[in-house]
């Protein structure tokens, strides 16, 4: 050691390799580079007080090297106390793999919740300070881990970089305004990042409950962030003219606001995540950086953690001395060579376990219809039958429970009734999918509401079901709820709504003896011949309609309702012998629950698969639903 007291770059390696010394311990011999550091992601400097650096080419090269490793070298500390802990022989407590970034881990300089959770606790630890939410679920390290250590909760935590926009809050906001609200400063390209990243996070947690479905997950959504003059938060409102320091933990306060409010949505669709609310956790006063509580403040959050780990943890038992070993010596392996994950028992894709969300389906096909109803007309078909029954087997096999109403029985009642039961019975985080196959048709516009001057329709057995009484049907349904439309027939691009949006581009429509449309010489007998009951049904809907067109104009309605349909409203849906066109595409790019991208992406696939002429429509209403977006689909 160097006479002036400090110590030596080998000294320092030799410390940093001694499990013996303590991260509070080391702590002295860092600084933060605030210069170089980033959201999330603190990049340390050799403190020139404690570490005696040679001023030559060789010394600084040598102390570059160090830093570099500071996450891998903190890191491979923890492994050695993992080992050391469920190696004794004497550890009873659950297994536990954590992935995250800095909250999780801030090598040396701050005691951070993994520090103060692997007090009590075997936590085999894969974070990085700066891991992205994005770079942890593309690399998937914890699948690994998971299985090879048996581990029984996987503690996660990701985020905090998009939260502040990745380092780029300014793009982010508006100019200072002093009319607006603490809200109205955050551009909408905002809530998009926020979005993309509840997506990522939404497929993590989907991969680890489906390779894993006894393996509880634990997130969090971060505490409110103190806006400090800093280069993340502070300084990027500065650019932007918002100096007044309450207005900027007011901004502050609704980003973070945000963010938990989509992993609460996120929490209500899985049984095996629990998302810890960490807001007004930590006081103002232990708040090291704008981003990073103190050591004081990490331990209140790491508290929350270890009241969910009690919670969740298997019941005490003794663990054998050679199992742990075992585990110990498996962790080693997973630290360097990254072995493929052994067997371990799986899940259907989209399966739900027995305690998670619940997802009723309803399935209608009508390959006639009623001619008494219809002026003398059957309307046959040949495949709508099939789809349902399709359909049926696929919800039958994602866990749902299901409903199937052919032809005669699928009356304008019995859909009703099913609708009906839905609504009342779901709750937020579950799911309704309805499929429907049949004609469709179209009838006088009574309220206004289309463009066209009709309402678009399916042809049930007893009687038309017009688009606005969909809307009163989805309008009973609970928040959180997510609605499923599947609906190959005729006119269906829109069949789901009660407010138009900007019109499609016109489509050639196909003239084809298997189209699943009411013909026009029909549609208007029927409509004379039943104008009592469809001029009643389309009067008692305007009242509800003006009701429905005001809430549209802040929150359409509180499910969150997706239709995936045959066509557009001006285009026409092909009939087949073994499934209808667009419901036999859909089977084909499903592949028996192979598909696994989002419902952009299955629709986009769908649409590659049919004639221009019929181009299957993808439309939303309700309020935004990143889950429901980003979630395979079917899945509960």
């Amino acid at each position: 050691m160097p006479s002036n007291g400090k110590i030596s770059l080998e000294e320092l390696n030799r410390r940093l390799a001694d499990a013996s010394f303590s991260d509070e311990e080391l702590a002295r011999y860092f600084l933060v580079d605030e210069d170089r550091s980033g959201p999330f992601n603190p990049v340390l400097t050799l403190n020139p007080d404690t570490v005696s650096v040679p001023q030559t080419a060789e010394g600084t090269e040598r102390s570059a090297a160090l830093l570099n490793s500071a996450n891998f070298i903190a890191r491979l500390r923890r492994h050695f106390a993992f080992n050391a802990r469920v190696g004794s022989g004497s550890y009873r407590g659950p297994i536990l793999v954590s992935e995250g970034d800095s909250w999780f881990q801030y090598p040396f300089k701050l005691e951070d919740v993994i520090d103060d959770l692997m007090q009590d606790y075997a936590v085999f630890s894969l974070d990085a300070a700066g891991d992205t939410l994005a770079n942890m679920f593309r690399e998937a390290e914890y699948l690994d881990a998971i299985a090879n250590t048996g581990a029984s909760i996987f503690l996660f935590s990701g985020g905090g970089n998009d939260v502040v926009a990745g380092g780029n809050l300014a793009a982010h906001l508006f100019d200072f305004d002093p009319a607006k609200s603490p809200a109205a400063h955050l551009r909408p390209s905002f809530n998009l990042i926020l979005d993309e990243a509840i997506g990522i996070y939404s497929k993590l947690v989907r991969q680890v409950a489906q390779k894993f479905p006894n393996v509880h997950i634990v997130c969090h959504g971060y505490d409110y962030a103190r806006p400090a003059n800093g280069p993340w938060i502070g300084k990027p409102m500065a650019s932007k003219g918002i100096t007044d320091p309450e207005l900027q933990r007011a901004i502050a306060r609704v980003m973070i606001d945000r963010f938990n409010e989509r992993l609460g949505l996120l929490q209500s669709t899985s049984a095996r995540l629990h998302y810890i609310d960490c807001r007004n956790t930590v006081p103002a006063d232990e708040w090291f950086d704008e981003l990073h509580p103190t050591n004081d403040g990490y331990k209140k959050v790491a508290k929350k953690f270890a009241t969910v780990i009690e919670q969740l943890k298997p019941r005490t038992r003794d663990v054998d001395y050679r199992a742990n070993k075992a585990r110990a010596a498996r962790a080693t392996e997973t630290s360097s060579a990254r072995p493929a994950v052994r067997p371990s028992r799986a899940v259907p894709q989209s399966a739900r376990p027995n305690e998670g969300p619940r997802g009723i389906a309803l399935h209608i096909g009508l390959n006639a219809v009623d001619p008494a109803h219809y002026a003398g007309w059957a309307g046959p078909l040949n495949a709508c039958e099939f789809d349902a029954q399709d359909m049926h087997e696929i919800a039958t096999g994602l866990g749902y429970d299901a409903t199937l109403l052919l032809t005669e029985n699928a009356t304008r009642e019995n859909v009703a009734k099913g609708f009906k039961k839905a609504a009342q019975e779901l709750k937020e985080g579950d799911i309704f999918f309805v499929s429907y196959s049949g004609h469709g048709g179209q009838v006088p516009d009574f309220n206004g509401d289309e463009e066209d001057g009709v309402d678009e329709t399916w042809c049930l057995f007893d009687g038309q079901l017009i688009d606005d009484e969909l809307y009163a049907f989805w309008s009973k349904f609970r928040p959180g709820v997510r609605v499923l439309v599947v609906s190959d027939s005729c006119h269906s691009g829109t069949v789901i709504r009660a407010v138009v949006p900007d019109a499609t581009t016109d489509v050639a429509v196909v003239s084809s003896p298997l189209a699943r449309a009411m013909p026009i010489n029909i549609a208007s007998r029927t409509f004379r011949q039943n104008r009592d009951f469809y001029s009643k049904l389309g009067s008692s809907l305007s009242n509800v309609e003006a009701q429905s067109v005001k809430r549209a104009t802040d929150t359409p309605i509180s499910c969150s309702v997706r239709l995936i349909s045959g066509c557009q409203d001006n285009q026409v849906s092909l009939d087949g012998p073994g499934n209808g066109a667009f419901t036999a595409a859909l089977i084909s790019v499903w592949d028996h629950g192979r598909f696994s991208r989002d419902y952009a992406a299955f629709h986009a696939a769908i649409l590659r698969k049919l004639p221009e002429t019929q181009s299957p429509n993808h439309w939303m209403i309700g309020p935004k639903n990143p889950v429901f977006d980003a979630q395979s689909p079917f899945a509960i």
